[in-house]
């Protein structure tokens, strides 16, 4: 009788349990932590020295305080270090993860496979003998490949697990941090030196920090995130892991400044700004892609808490602003400032999610833009900062900031240029209209959404300086803030430096005019109207989806509100039975 020689049954993968966003999260609190340290060190060498001072006195001081800023200059090296390595880890360790589920899987459908085959045995005839042994050999030769590239797991999991034990172990000591680090430069100090100076173009900056070794981009980003977080010019990843930087840093000073009872009043608005700035980051992360399953990635764009006397300025993208095909950049308008930055992300991510179910081929970044000093409260509130909703001078300023904005996100992509849809929503649409008219929006798309004008100058759609066949108006038929722009042909809208330009939902300006009533719209005028354009299952979110993605022909376009010299101004969707097209899973 022929024997059969069976194939070992394949051993099973050693449990791996870790948590590489955990690990990130380490390594990131590191990176802050030597973002303190250095600011110590560039406070000796810098601010704690007195340069008018002289004397015995002075000479004693200023040597005193030499050892103290050497050594935060090296053990912000060493901490640099360690995180760089920590975030190396966290990738690693989640590869070896990875690898781990495939191993998994091969060694279960190996597993059935010997089972199967020590089963045809005992019935197996003399005739099936040869193909049953061609079977078994074949499975043996499986098994030693999976059990070689299981050793070969097995033993990159220690090899990495010991060299993060060892970038630890160096370090451990202050006399291990001086020895290996003490009087050693700092790689930014020399690449900050020729960093483009105030008013370079962001092509230039581009070109500056394409320059660069890694080595030195990752010395800027963790020993002076301020220089380059909110440059434009600099790819969305550096800007984000600079900011991230300086976020961290900042919340653990204001907390711990605050725990100690001597956190200023300016100190408090910031820290408010950097705990909105910090939820704001979470409400994306906290939300998935609707096609992948995934949790949505976040990037820091802008990140200034002290910004526009303490109002702050936070822009942050849902999704990868250097590696998606559709880009959308969302203007808010009145009532926003720096502690809304979580209801704006809800925004943001909301159109990330809705862009990505209609258009699952496509990659979008969705980025709500906080970026200039837009009218925030109530004149009875906090000051008059709220009566620049009635004229465009906060408009004017904010388009300016916008352009250069726009112009950053263009020049960092290195030719690998994104659709690219700027939104205004309520004064924000003013902003975007003077960001168009008055500096040359370089977009695809512009989309006006609520808007009470789209600015004194924007007489009509080719005043934007793109096709009016890519200008969009979306005006709620209750809104009663859609309904303050200038009707007609009058063009008084701006008389006496009040009222903000022409209705863009209007026939008389030229552009398209898309869907945008609701449901849950009110019987009459309604100023939650104003605040429904981006919800889920809405038309008006439907649509600026369907202008985001470049898909045309699914947008469903309104008649525009036009105004006969008798009779007032008309709207043609007031009367009309508004859809809920699905915009989610």
């Amino acid at each position: 009788m022929t024997t059969i020689h069976l194939p070992p049954l394949p051993r099973v993968a050693p449990t791996l349990t870790c948590d590489p966003a955990a690990i990130s999260t380490c390594g990131a609190d590191l990176l802050a932590a030597s973002a303190q340290v250095d600011d110590l060190g560039s406070f000796v060498a810098g601010a704690a020295r007195v340069g008018d001072w002289t004397g015995d006195a002075s000479t004693a001081y200023h040597e005193a305080i030499v050892p103290t800023g050497r050594r935060a200059d090296a053990m912000s090296l060493a901490l640099r270090s360690v995180a760089q390595r920590v975030e190396e880890h966290a990738v690693e360790m989640q590869r070896l993860l990875d690898r781990r589920t495939d191993l998994e899987d091969r060694q279960q459908h190996l597993a059935q496979q010997v089972a199967y085959l020590r089963s045809q045995v005992a019935t197996t005839t003399e005739d099936d003998a040869a193909d049953l042994q061609a079977d078994c050999d074949r499975v043996k030769a499986q098994v030693e490949a999976y059990e070689t590239d299981l050793d070969t797991w097995v033993a990159d999991l220690a090899a990495e697990e010991s060299e993060m034990n060892q970038a630890f172990t160096r370090v451990l000591s202050a006399a291990d941090v001086e020895r290996i680090y003490g009087g050693v430069a700092d790689p930014a100090d020399g690449a900050l030196r020729d960093k483009p100076g105030a008013g370079a173009s962001p092509a230039e900056v581009n070109a500056w920090w394409d320059s660069l070794t890694h080595e030195q981009q990752q010395a800027i980003i963790a020993a002076s995130p301020g220089s380059i977080g909110n440059l434009d010019g600099i790819p969305a990843w550096a800007r984000d892991a600079a900011n991230t930087v300086a976020l961290d840093r900042d919340l653990a000073d204001y907390a711990h400044t605050e725990d100690e009872g001597v956190l200023t009043d300016d100190e408090r608005t910031w820290y408010e700004n950097a705990r909105a700035a910090d939820e704001a980051r979470r409400e994306i992360e906290g939300r998935v892609d609707p096609v992948t399953g995934e949790p949505i990635e976040s990037q820091i764009y802008i990140y200034d808490p002290a910004a526009f006397d303490g109002d702050g300025a936070i822009a942050i993208s849902a999704g990868n602003l250097d590696t998606a095909d559709n880009v959308a950049v969302v203007v808010p308008g009145f009532g926003t400032d720096g502690e809304s930055a979580a209801y704006q992300a809800d925004r943001a991510a909301t159109l990330y999610e809705s862009t990505r179910f209609l258009d699952p081929d496509a990659t979008n970044a969705s980025m709500f833009w906080i970026g200039y000093d837009a009218p925030d409260n109530a004149p009875w509130d906090e000051g008059f900062d709220g009566a620049g909703v009635l004229t465009e001078q906060m408009a004017a300023a904010g388009g300016e900031r916008l352009a250069d904005t726009i112009d950053g996100l263009r020049d960092s992509r290195d030719g690998d240029p994104a659709h690219l849809t700027a939104i205004g929503h309520s004064y924000g649409s003013t902003t975007t209209g003077h960001g168009a008219h008055d500096h040359g929006l370089d977009v695809d798309e512009i989309v006006f959404v609520g808007s009470p004008g789209a600015g004194g100058d924007t007489n009509n759609a080719g005043d934007t300086g793109i096709d009016p066949e890519h200008v969009w108006a979306g005006a709620n038929s209750r809104d009663p803030i859609a309904d303050l722009g200038n009707h007609g042909w009058v063009h008084g809208e701006t008389v006496f430096g009040a009222g903000l330009g022409d209705d863009p939902a209007e026939d008389e300006f030229g552009g398209n005019r898309f869907e945008a009533e609701s449901e849950t719209r009110g019987g009459a005028f309604s100023f939650g109207d104003h605040s429904k354009y981006f919800d889920h299952d809405t038309e008006s979110l439907h649509n600026i989806s369907q202008i985001v993605n470049g898909n045309y022909d699914e947008v469903e376009h309104a008649d525009h509100v036009y105004d006969p010299w008798w009779g007032g101004v008309q709207d043609p969707e007031y009367d009309r039975d508004p859809t809920s097209p699905a915009t989610q899973p």
